[in-house]
């Protein structure tokens, strides 16, 4: 009688944590459907298109509030890092629903207006010791025939 207690008391351990997952799963799918989930893409254009397309909305010399106003109505979000100075702009809305991660930074002036844009990442790449001393090898190549 005892082992058919424990038993007993498996299966209803299991049949809950069946429900309970089921159910869990189940909410997940259901968030993900109605808040309309999307991901983020990286933006299928380089830095300098980017830059081209954002001076686009705010050309350079316009006031730091209008340019931002600007990118927020054309669905270009971004933040201010520790400098009120330097805007970085994070995601793009595009009308068809897909976001893009932007790579692009605004660079303001004293007076508060858009002067330069400049990349917000630094571009990082691995290279192997001997990748680095042929980089520079070349480098020191080239460099050698501009002084000739």
């Amino acid at each position: 009688m005892t082992h058919l207690r424990r038993v007993s008391y498996r299966q209803q351990q299991l049949r809950r944590l069946l429900l309970a997952w089921t159910l869990g799963v189940s909410c997940v799918c259901l968030l993900a459907g109605c808040t309309g989930v999307r991901r983020v893409v990286p933006a299928p254009l380089v830095f300098e298109e980017q830059s081209q397309k954002i001076l686009a909305i705010a050309p350079l010399g316009t006031p730091k509030a209008e340019a931002i106003q600007k990118l927020t109505d054309a669905g270009i979000s971004g933040e201010f890092a520790s400098s009120p100075s330097i805007y970085y702009c994070d995601l793009w809305e595009q009308e068809n629903g897909n976001r893009w991660h932007m790579n692009v930074a605004l660079l303001f002036n004293e007076q508060g207006e858009l002067y330069k844009t400049r990349p917000a990442q630094a571009d990082v790449t691995w290279q192997s010791a001997e990748e680095a001393a042929e980089s520079e090898q070349s480098a020191g190549q080239a460099t050698e025939q501009v002084l000739q």
